[in-house]
């Protein structure tokens, strides 16, 4: 019994690391480093470092990722049809690793909001969320007690409910399929223009807000990692055209980063946001390097720190959200760096990184705990002590 017991778990080790990308884990991890950095470091030094090339790629390559992933997830489950795909089994896992997690940030970061502002519900909303995020954006999943990157939980939700049709498309029609991805998010983008055009009040705003948090908007990111998922091969036949879209999308992002290159008609822009379809295909190159050069499966405690990390993701941008809002009550911002990178500036980088990051690998370890009552526990534990950890040092930060 027990020579059969090792059997089965040395047989579900070697199937996990078949189906395991270390490249993807490690691509992760770098970008939530990066989103984190983002986050708190003003756009007056960003936009003298050349960050489109470099940092902005995080959003970009976290579509392409879910796409990948999800594009290996479907066809490990051999689901064919659309009542296969969306079996019950998938929207429990779903709901598991992506809505529950959510519901405890928005109970969590509530509760902390109603604190910090003394319990004011109207002062916590028009400080954190209003106007830039208006009462009808609260129901696309903007909390009401913001903090950033909230933007993109949205669109991780949403891609719960589209991505088995996406995965049927390609079984049936790949090429189809994948151009239909451009097609829908360029479509979206000429309606923005069309009907929105200059944002002149606060209202539009809040329109423009409900097409920017759609995954719908950067349907091609996603697509790309669609189609990467059937044949990741940097020399295939299957992903030739990305050498030419790459060095069409690397120019556009030279052009927009150093040049001021928009792209405009009678003054007002053409497109919104800084990730499209113009942005993609050179993140999605990247992604395809990464599968070329990185190990698949390096061995060591290093590499299974990384996996770790790459694998926490979600919940560290959940904490990440809850830490750096809990800034604004405090400072007004949830910049920390203005002036450059001198010592202490380092030190307000490394702080939050420190401050996310293991918390957030913690609480997707929790997670895992197959016993209700105890990941219960556990959580409730995490995030008492996090928070009451956040406000004293918020504090004596505010103090000194």
């Amino acid at each position: 019994m027990k020579e059969e017991l090792i059997l089965k778990s040395e047989e579900s080790e070697q199937e996990n690391r078949e189906y395991n990308y270390f490249q993807i884990d490690f691509l992760k991890a770098i970008m939530i480093f990066l989103v984190i950095y983002d986050h708190i470091v003003y756009w007056d030094i960003k936009s003298l470092i050349g960050v489109a090339l470099w940092e902005r790629i995080s959003i970009p390559v976290f579509l392409v990722i879910m796409g990948f992933n999800l594009g290996n997830s479907f066809r490990r489950s051999g689901a064919k049809t659309l009542r296969e795909l969306y079996s019950r089994q998938y929207l429990k896992k779903k709901v598991l690793r992506y809505i529950i997690p959510f519901l405890v940030l928005y109970l969590v970061s509530t509760i902390t909001g109603w604190i910090l502002y003394n319990f004011n519900i109207i002062e916590m909303y028009n400080t954190q969320t209003y106007p830039t995020w208006g009462i009808i954006n609260l129901f696309t999943g903007i909390l009401p007690f913001w903090g950033p990157g909230n933007w993109f939980i949205p669109v991780i939700l949403q891609s719960i409910l589209i991505a088995p049709l996406i995965y049927y498309g390609f079984t049936k029609k790949p090429k189809l399929t994948l151009i239909l991805t451009f097609i829908i998010e360029i479509a979206l983008q000429l309606i923005v223009f069309f009907f929105i055009g200059e944002i002149t009040s606060w209202e539009e705003r809040h329109i423009l807000n409900l097409f920017m948090t759609s995954v719908l908007f950067y349907l091609s990111g996603i697509g790309l990692g669609f189609w990467f998922s059937q044949d990741h091969k940097l020399q295939s036949k299957h992903n030739f055209f990305m050498w030419i879209l790459f060095p069409l999308s690397l120019a556009y992002l030279v052009g927009y980063q150093f040049f001021g290159f928009r792209i405009r008609i009678d003054g007002f822009p053409l497109l919104r946001g800084d990730y499209h379809f113009l942005v993609f295909p050179y993140s999605a190159f990247l992604v395809l390097l990464a599968l070329r050069y990185l190990p698949k499966n390096p061995e060591g405690r290093l590499a299974k720190n990384i996996s770790t990390i790459g694998k926490s993701t979600y919940h560290i941008l959940l904490i990440q959200i809850l830490a750096l809002g809990m800034m604004v009550p405090f400072w007004g911002t949830h910049y920390a760096i203005s002036n450059g990178f001198n010592f202490s500036e380092i030190l307000d980088l490394l702080v939050p990184w420190a401050l996310t990051i293991p918390v957030g690998v913690r609480w997707y370890k929790i997670d895992q705990i197959k016993n209700l009552r105890e990941r219960i526990l556990y959580t409730a534990f995490l995030f008492v002590a996090y928070v009451a950890l956040i406000i004293l040092l918020y504090s004596f930060a505010s103090s000194v």
